[in-house]
């Protein structure tokens, strides 16, 4: 697949497109090498304006499925931060703990059934501990850090892609 990804400080690659429009004018230092490759780019603006908060972007004549895929597989988990938002919901399922019983006071916080099975904490019926698009408090970031769950992932995500000038919303490219 024939595809570039370029990442970096936003103030940077927008300088580096705001040079790229600019037509070079006579008095510039190097106005010979970029007037003999200068050609009219009246998409730059637009994506000059897409860089906003943590993005990179992608450029390729080739599949948009593909890339989506290869984007979606390289995902790594992540543990619940206090403080963030909820991206899904995380539910811990029922069963052994592997905690001791002097750890009871995170589940009674938080309003988890829970029993002593051979010395070990055992959570009796499924718990919701964070709701999508919730704040992570402390004890709930703790208790999942405690039984080791990572809910959530890091991976890149496509929000828009540019095609024939034209800005498109990257739902489109679930529809089958």
């Amino acid at each position: 697949m024939d595809a570039k990804m370029i990442m970096g400080k936003n103030t940077l690659m927008k300088a580096s497109l705001k040079q790229m429009a600019t037509k070079p004018e006579e008095g510039d230092a190097d106005y010979e090498e970029r007037n003999a490759t200068w050609v009219e780019r009246p998409q730059v603006p637009i994506i000059s304006d897409q860089l906003k908060l943590n993005i990179g972007m992608i450029f390729t004549n080739g599949d948009l499925n593909k890339i989506k895929d290869i984007l979606d597989a390289n995902g790594r988990e992540a543990p619940a931060k206090v403080g963030s938002i909820a991206p899904d919901s995380v539910i811990v399922p029922p069963g052994a703990t592997g905690l001791d019983p002097k750890q009871t006071g995170f589940f009674q916080a938080l309003s988890i059934q829970t029993k002593i099975v051979k010395a070990q904490i055992e959570i009796i019926n499924p718990v919701t501990i964070i709701k999508e698009g919730d704040k992570i408090g402390p004890s709930q970031a703790a208790l999942l850090d405690k039984l080791k769950i990572r809910p959530f992932q890091y991976k890149m995500h496509i929000k828009n892609f540019l095609d024939n000038g034209k800005l498109i919303d990257a739902k489109v490219l679930s529809i089958s």
